[in-house]
């Protein structure tokens, strides 16, 4: 550097040496700017021109992608929102149907169950009301064919005892029909009421021949004082009583004894 001052003369001015001297040394020296100058005036540059393509492009590729993202959330809860209100509409029927089938289904069995207790209930009522019925029927029964037998009866013992004072055939037939199946014995001895009418019974040919079937040794016997109908044989081994009064008590025996 001293000898480019040697260089130049005195008489030139302080002006050219400086720039000589700087001229040279910047030839041969790059000195860089400052950073923060170069920063400053790389944003300034890209600021006057925009921002790159690339940039463009990724910014607009972020923003389509988050327009998508947002439009299929916004279809998913859509198609939630819609799937859980058809689920919802649907399990609410449904629920509404098997709620409405249930109850009524329960109302039919209780009302079955209530027809079926009324008709038990009915059943034994009228099986009471039947058997009470039957009861009261069996005494009215009973006392109507007490009643009866007794009409009867004495209907009967009237018939007899008319019978026995209208005619003496009756007290034959009841001799020939008590002794006519008996064994022959060797006696026999018959006891008879004395009726109003006069009647021969000891000297009837005809009653003895029959009695003859019974024993050759018959004797009949008129009692005065005995009742109507009264008939009695009298046998070695037993007495028979064949009375209209014996017979008729046989009878009523027999009905009070029977199950009508």
């Amino acid at each position: 550097m001293l000898n480019d001052y040697r260089i130049l003369r005195g008489g030139q001015a302080e002006d050219e040496v400086v720039a000589v001297g700087t001229k040279n040394v910047f030839q041969s020296f790059d000195i860089p700017e400052p950073i923060s100058k170069n920063k400053e005036a790389t944003e300034t540059s890209q600021e006057a021109s925009g921002p790159p393509p690339e940039e463009v492009l990724l910014q607009e590729a972020i923003n389509k992608a988050e327009s998508l993202l947002e439009a299929a959330r916004t279809e998913a809860e859509d198609i939630r929102d819609r799937a859980y209100q058809a689920g919802y509409e649907e399990g609410k029927e449904d629920g509404w149907k098997a709620g409405e089938q249930a109850g009524h289904r329960q109302i039919y069995e209780e009302e079955q169950a209530a027809v079926e207790e009324r008709l038990h209930q009915l059943a034994e009522k009228i099986g009471q009301y039947v058997s009470d019925m039957e009861i009261e029927k069996t005494k009215i029964l009973e006392e109507y064919l007490d009643d009866l037998k007794n009409i009867s009866l004495a209907i009967g013992e009237k018939i007899v005892q008319t019978s026995l004072k209208s005619s003496s055939d009756v007290v034959k037939r009841m001799i020939v029909a008590a002794t006519e199946k008996l064994k022959k014995t060797a006696w026999a001895k018959i006891y008879v009421a004395k009726t109003s009418e006069e009647m021969d019974i000891q000297g009837d040919v005809q009653l003895l021949k029959q009695l003859a079937k019974l024993s050759d040794n018959v004797k009949i016997v008129v009692m005065e004082d005995a009742e109507p109908g009264t008939c009695i044989v009298e046998l070695p081994q037993e007495i028979i009583d064949i009375s209209t009064g014996a017979q008729m008590e046989n009878i009523r025996d027999i009905l009070n004894n029977a199950r009508l």
